[in-house]
């Protein structure tokens, strides 16, 4: 059995975007997510043995709000790996982020991006970064 926490269209306010005009003034960006938990066990009603979802969207938006991107993807990553960081619970994540109104001159609701980690690919690029930074060492 696997164990999702959802959450849908959260909304904030970043200065985002691929020039300096873009990124003069914060646009609305929305994030929707899937955080798959690792095994908990079944009958579990304490939230010190799950993610405890509050805490995972407060530390989402203090990431997207002190993050300064270019691009919705690199955005996605910065947000997936603080995610994989901090929660050890977590399985995977999948986040969706957009924004409102799409910067294109086409009439469309909505474009954006889908990103998804699995805790096996995080740890393997995380053995990467630590084992190149060994590498550049004296």
């Amino acid at each position: 059995m696997s164990k999702m926490l959802c959450f849908e269209k959260l909304s904030l306010m970043l200065k985002i975007g691929t020039g300096t005009e873009e990124r003069a003034h914060p646009q609305k960006i929305f994030i929707s997510g899937k955080v798959e938990l690792s095994e908990t066990p079944w009958g579990n009603d304490l939230i010190q043995k799950t993610v405890d979802y509050d805490r995972l969207l407060r530390e989402i938006v203090a990431k997207a709000e002190a993050s300064e991107c270019c691009l919705l993807e690199r955005l996605g990553e910065i947000l997936s790996d603080h995610v994989m960081g901090l929660f050890p619970g977590v399985a995977a994540v999948t986040l969706s982020l957009w924004k409102d109104p799409p910067p294109l001159p086409l009439v469309l609701d909505r474009v954006g991006l889908t990103i998804r980690e699995t805790r096996a690919g995080w740890d393997v690029r995380q053995r990467n970064v630590i084992e190149t930074s060994q590498e550049r060492e004296p």
